[in-house]
This record gives structure tokens, sequence and C-alpha cells, in this order.
């Protein structure tokens, strides 16, 4: 059976986002793809609890989360985990802790109680800039992390680049499996 590879969009995006179909482009029928979609109102752990159950009998899923996609992902990663099963995590400018956030616009007030802080993120691949005028990603480069492997890109926080990074992608799923 193949792969899946559930991908959790940032904010203001969707599951029509650049990045999830640059993953699918790269890695065409390789893996089943899913998604969650969640909007500024969204009940992220109702979303949660899908996602969980529809991963629930398929073993070392892929979860991609992109910014405030990636601290959902983070959640379910960790959701999984408590139930002793295993999934590959990929990060992509992640928001892991919201008092990082530097960006001059306003974020949902509605999203802030369901966003957790991961201040020492592990077993993952993050790809990170420090160019990022959104979240400041310094401390990042700064800590000794657990099992993550930072990859750090010349970009901005949207990753214009981000197909750049697909064959490390690659590299990071396939020393998983």
């Amino acid at each position: 059976m193949k792969p899946t590879l559930l991908y959790i969009h940032g904010l203001g995006s969707d599951q029509h986002s650049r990045k999830f179909i640059n993953l699918k482009d790269h890695f065409k029928d390789q893996f089943n793809y899913d998604f969650v979609e969640w909007k500024n109102d969204s009940n992220i752990s109702e979303l949660l609890d899908e996602a969980e159950l529809k991963l629930e009998n398929i073993d070392n899923p892929i979860l991609v989360g992109d910014s405030t996609g990636a601290n959902f992902a983070y959640q379910l990663r960790e959701r999984r985990l408590k139930k002793g099963k295993n999934s590959i995590l990929i990060l992509s400018s992640p928001l892991l802790n919201i008092d990082e956030r530097v960006a001059d616009f306003e974020f949902p007030e509605t999203l802030i109680p369901q966003l957790q802080k991961f201040n020492n993120p592990e077993n993952a691949l993050i790809i990170a800039t420090k160019k990022d005028s959104v979240l400041g990603q310094n401390w990042l480069f700064e800590k000794d992390l657990n099992n993550v492997k930072l990859i750090e890109v010349d970009d901005n926080h949207r990753l214009e680049k981000f197909h750049e990074s697909l064959v490390e992608i690659e590299s990071y799923i396939s020393s998983k499996k």
C-alpha cells in the first residue's frame, strides 16, 4: 500500500497551496494525498480528531505542515505518538511558538488558544529561513535540537523557493521508512 502524505496549510491558504501542489508534482503517484483544510474560525481540535481517525490504520504517514499548519501537524504527530503510532513530520516556516511571531499584521484571536508551544521541537525535518519577516526563526538555529534535520534556506516566510527543497524532503522521507 502507498504511504499517505497529509498536508496542513498555513494561515490564509487552503488545499490549493503552492507547496502542496509542489509536493504532489514532485512525488506524483508515490503517495496517497490528503489534507486538513482549516479556516480562522475552525475548531482545530475537531479537525485533528478527524485527521487522526483517517490515519488510524496508516503506518508512518508523512505529516507536512506549513507555518500555522506546522503547529497543527506537530499537534497531530504528538497525539499519534501518545497512542504508540509513528509519523514522519516535515515543517516549513513553522509557527512553533506564537511568542516568536514578529509580523505586523494581526493574528486571528480565535486561533491563538488552539496553538501549542513547541520550544524544543524534535524528530522532524524543518525548513526555515533566518530572513523570515513573519516568524522569528533564529532560535531554531541557535538551539541543539533532538533528531531534527534543519534546512536553512535563503528565502522569505512564504518559501517561494520551496520546490528547491523537494529533493532533501524526499531524502528525509526515505531515511525514515
